[in-house]
């Protein structure tokens, strides 16, 4: 087996990455459904922010296995790691010798690796992590309880907001004068929602990424449902989006949810959610497409769990997030 760096303008060899995350994912997921291998190798060749590193294992003239590892340039001091290994060729070190290829190749001011797997139990995650990643020297940051709605049989009453709020929602972006302030409080989600020991910072979201992100979707034939929640002057105090695409067989994802911690307390969450939800369904009756929404928060945040479970979202998996810190910039 020999490792080698793999080129993302070289459609072939991304189609048999692709085959080997399938193979991989499908192994460790029970009931993953994966985006189609067009818009798969979309998100890997779009230039929305994100640099990619590829390395992968071949043996016998195959891919076997293969790491990415991905900086966004907003975060230039965090690389993410993530790496795939086909079922027959796991439990032989390629998975770890993977993760350090991808991490050697980060850029110099990368200072810590981050990863994240997706498993059916807590249980599970835990046994990945304690055989796989803690002798790579990752440490948990985060635990997640990825949960599941079902749109057509989801009780979804609107809410009146309060009195000089107004609820709207919009499909494949927000118009021009929204999207600054829609992109601050996208950049807030992971600030301040509870994240373990993640530490992240605001990264407001420019109107050109804003964009790049919208295209991208769109060339992967999905569409982007957001609800907004506008004061009488005109500011954005909510703000959620989720993802729908055209198979009905793979849930829509919630990209994010935040309200402003001055708007915090009126119930404005729970309404821009049910806004994008109920557009979600609409969307799916007129048009086809998915039929669940899955979104994930870290068992810490009894605010959205408590949201979510009154929406009606049941628990369907369980997602670790690990970290791990380079001794200095440019030294994996």
């Amino acid at each position: 087996m020999e490792l080698r760096a793999l080129r993302l303008g070289d459609r072939a060899v991304l189609g048999e990455v692709y085959a080997v995350e399938c193979a991989a994912t499908r192994h460790a997921r029970d009931g993953w459904v994966p985006l189609d291998e067009s818009a798969r190798v979309a998100a890997w060749q779009a230039d929305t922010g994100w640099s990619h590193h590829l390395v992968g294992a071949v043996e016998d003239g195959a891919l076997i296995g293969f790491a990415v590892g991905s900086t966004g340039h907003d975060t230039p001091d965090t690389c993410w790691v993530d790496a795939c290994v086909l079922p027959r060729a796991q439990r032989r070190g390629v998975g770890t010798r993977l993760v350090r290829a991808a991490e050697q190749g980060s850029p110099a001011a990368v200072t810590r690796f981050v990863a994240s797997a997706y498993l059916p139990t807590a249980t599970a995650t835990e046994e990945l992590a304690r055989r796989f990643a803690e002798p790579l020297g990752y440490a948990r940051a985060s635990t997640e309880t990825v949960v599941e709605l079902d749109l057509a049989a989801a009780d979804l009453p609107a809410r009146r907001p309060p009195d000089g709020v107004t609820v709207a929602t919009y499909l494949d972006g927000v118009p021009d004068h929204l999207r600054a302030q829609v992109g601050v409080l996208k950049g807030l989600v992971d600030a301040e929602a509870p994240s373990g020991d993640l530490g992240w910072e605001p990264t407001p979201v420019s109107e050109e990424d804003y964009l790049d992100e919208i295209a991208l979707w769109r060339r992967q034939g999905r569409t982007a449902i957001e609800s907004v929640a506008v004061t009488a002057d005109g500011a954005v105090a909510a703000w959620t989006c989720l993802v729908v695409g055209a198979d009905p067989d793979r849930p829509a994802h919630v990209e994010g949810t935040l309200v402003l911690a001055q708007h915090r307390g009126a119930g404005l969450g729970r309404a821009v959610k049910v806004a994008s939800l109920l557009a979600a369904r609409e969307h799916g009756r007129e048009h086809g497409g998915a039929t669940r929404v899955r979104t994930s928060s870290d068992d810490q945040n009894v605010w959205m769990r408590a949201v979510n479970d009154e929406l009606g979202f049941v628990p369907v998996e369980s997602e670790v997030v690990l970290q791990r810190a380079c001794a200095e910039p440019g030294e994996p």
